[in-house]
C-alpha cells in the first residue's frame, strides 16, 4: 500500500469511525468482536492464536469467509435464543440448496443507528416497495420498516412486470404514492413508462430509493431529464454485514458514507467490513463483501468509500449473488455433458445481463433439462429469473469450448461487455 493510500485510509478512519467513537473506543470494540468470535466453537480454531493483549493488531486478524459467517451466525443465534429480547430475522444472501448462505439479523435491523443519518422518507409519504417479498430476502422487510418508522404509508407491491404497469400506475396514483423503492432496473422501467405516457404519477413521486446493484446509466439519464425533480437515495451493504453506508441527493451514485458502527478497510483495493454494532447476532470480521473501492471525497463534500466494481468470482445476476463456477459444476454433473463454459455478458463489471451456458455434450443431452438442473441447484436464481430463463440464461451446445490464445487455457468463465448505442434498446456485444 502506498503512502498516499495509507494516509487516505487513516483520514477515513479518523473522520468516520473515530470521530464518533474515539480511537481508543474503536480499538477496544474491534478487540471485543474478535474475542467474542473466539468463544464460538465454529471460530475457536481460527482465532485461537489472535493476540488480544496490549499489542493487538487488527490488520493481522484473519478475514472471515462467507461460509464462516453463515456458521457463526447460526451458532450465535442458537446461543442467543436463550436470552430475552434477542429476537432476529433469518435472511439469505444466496447459495445452493445444499449450502445456503444465511444471516441472522437482529429484529431492530440496526434502524436506530441508520435512521440517525439516513431516512429518505418523511411523515405522510406513501411508499411503493417493489422489493421482492418472501424467500428469506431482506430488502422488502427492511424498507417496510424504514417507511413505518418515518410515519409513512406502505404499499408492499413487490416486482411488477412491464406489461402490468398500465393498471398498477393508475392504482398507485389513486393511492397517493409519493416514493418508490426498487433496484435501479425496476426504477428505470417504472419511471421510463410514466415519462413515455405522461402519467401524472411521475409528477407526484418525490423520492426514489435504489438498492442491490450499481445505479445504471439508464436511471441516471431519466433523473437528468423527465424525472429531474426526483430525490434519489441509496444504501450499500450485504446480508451478512447489513447496511454499511448510504448516499442521497447531492451525492455521487458510486459513493457511500460509512455508518459509525461499521469498520471499513481497503486492502489492495478490496473492501473489508467488520460490524461493531453491539446487537449484532453473529460476528462479521474483515469480511470481503465482494467489491473493490477507494477512499474519496463525495460530491457532497464528505468522506466516503467510492465503489469501483465487483471483486473475485462472485457476480450479481438476476438480483442474487452467484458463483459461476458453482453453476458450471451443476451443469457438468448432468449425464452426457463433457464440458461446460459460462459466458457472462455484463453492462457493468460484476453485474451480468445474461449468463450463457455453453456445453460440449452428447447428442442425447437436452439443453433445457441442463438449465432446469442448474436452477434446481440454486436457492435464489430460479426465483430471481421469474420466467425469464430462456432469454437471460440461454444454454447452447457447441463443438468446442473457447480457448485463450495467449495461454492455451480453457477458462470456465468468459466475460463480455455490452456497449450501449444511442438507442439503449440495441446493445452491441464486444
Amino acid at each position: 500500500m502506498s503512502d498516499t493510500q495509507t494516509s487516505e485510509r487513516e483520514h477515513h478512519v479518523e473522520t468516520i469511525s473515530e470521530r464518533v467513537n474515539g480511537a481508543d473506543t474503536t480499538g477496544e470494540r474491534l478487540r471485543g468482536v474478535v474475542a467474542g468470535a473466539a468463544r464460538l466453537s465454529s471460530l475457536a480454531a481460527k482465532y485461537a492464536d489472535a493476540d488480544l493483549d496490549g499489542g493487538f493488531r487488527f490488520d493481522l486478524i484473519a478475514p472471515m469467509t462467507r461460509d464462516e459467517a453463515t456458521a457463526a451466525a447460526r451458532e450465535a443465534h442458537r446461543l442467543a435464543e436463550r436470552s430475552p429480547g434477542r429476537s432476529a430475522y433469518l435472511f439469505t444472501s444466496g447459495g445452493s440448496t445444499g449450502t445456503p448462505h444465511l444471516a441472522w439479523i437482529p429484529a431492530g435491523l440496526h434502524l436506530d443507528e441508520i435512521e440517525r443519518l439516513w431516512q429518505p422518507f418523511v411523515p405522510g409519504d406513501v411508499v411503493v416497495n417493489l422489493a421482492m417479498p418472501g424467500r428469506l430476502w431482506s430488502a422488502h422487510v427492511f424498507y417496510n420498516r424504514l417507511a413505518e418508522r418515518a410515519g409513512a404509508g406502505v404499499i408492499g407491491l413487490g416486482h411488477v412486470d412491464e406489461s402490468e404497469l398500465p393498471g398498477w400506475a393508475d392504482f398507485l396514483y389513486e393511492q397517493g404514492a409519493t416514493a418508490v423503492v426498487g433496484t435501479p432496473g425496476q426504477l428505470a422501467t417504472l419511471i421510463g413508462f410514466l415519462a413515455e405516457r405522461g402519467h401524472p404519477l411521475l409528477r407526484r413521486l418525490r423520492t426514489g430509493v435504489w438498492f442491490g446493484e450499481p445505479c445504471t446509466a439508464e436511471l441516471e439519464s431519466l433523473l437528468a431529464g423527465p424525472a429531474a425533480h426526483l430525490e434519489l437515495h441509496a444504501n450499500y451493504g450485504s446480508t451478512e454485514t447489513w447496511v454499511i453506508g448510504y448516499n442521497g441527493p447531492g451525492c455521487g451514485t458510486d459513493s457511500f458514507h460509512v455508518l459509525p458502527h461499521q469498520h471499513v478497510e481497503l486492502v489492495d483495493g478490496v473492501v473489508l467490513v467488520t460490524c461493531l454494532h453491539p446487537d449484532a447476532v453473529g460476528p462479521v470480521i474483515r469480511y470481503e463483501i465482494g467489491d473493490r473501492g477507494e477512499w474519496a471525497t463525495c460530491r457532497c463534500g464528505e468522506p466516503a468509500v467510492r465503489l469501483l466494481g465487483r471483486d473475485h468470482h462472485l457476480v450479481k445476476f438476476a438480483g442474487t449473488l452467484v458463483d459461476p463456477g458453482e453453476l458450471a459444476r451443476a451443469a457438468g454433473a448432468v449425464a452426457g455433458v463433457r464440458g461446460v463454459q459460462i459466458v457472462l455478458v455484463e453492462e457493468q463489471p460484476g453485474h451480468a445481463e445474461t449468463l450463457e451456458l455453453r456445453l460440449v455434450a452428447e447428442p442425447s443431452v437436452d439443453p433445457a433439462a441442463v438449465r432446469e438442473r442448474v436452477l434446481a441447484a440454486h436457492i435464489d436464481l430460479a426465483f430471481g429469473l421469474r420466467g425469464n430463463e430462456d432469454e437471460a440464461m440461454p444454454v447452447r451446445v457447441v463443438e468446442r469450448l473457447e480457448r485463450v490464445d495467449r495461454t492455451a487455457k480453457t477458462p470456465v468463465v468468459l466475460r463480455r461487455t455490452v456497449a450501449r448505442t444511442a438507442d439503449t434498446s440495441a446493445p452491441e456485444v464486444q
